[in-house]
């Protein structure tokens, strides 16, 4: 089962209806009568360093390691002036 380790989001079931009942204002005409069935929603998950975080949680994550882990540009030596 798909679960990101940082919120706990995972796949959810929830009712689903290819159209809403008794729609064009007809009374519930038996043919506007759709069934309901279930419907599984799965979450946006990435992989990063090795985890997997949903889509709100690895902007976080990124900007995490961003503050954590600066990358530095190499520094040259300044010379000394001896006077």
């Amino acid at each position: 089962m798909a679960i990101c380790i940082s919120c706990g989001k995972q796949t959810i079931s929830r009712s689903w209806s290819r159209h809403k009942k008794g729609s064009s204002g007809h009374g519930g005409a038996w043919n506007l009568k759709a069934q309901i069935s279930k419907k599984s929603q799965s979450p946006n998950l990435h992989a990063f360093k090795g985890k997997k975080y949903c889509t709100k949680c690895l902007r976080l994550a990124k900007e995490h390691f961003k503050v954590t882990n600066p990358v530095s540009p190499v520094s040259t030596p300044k010379p000394t002036v001896v006077a």
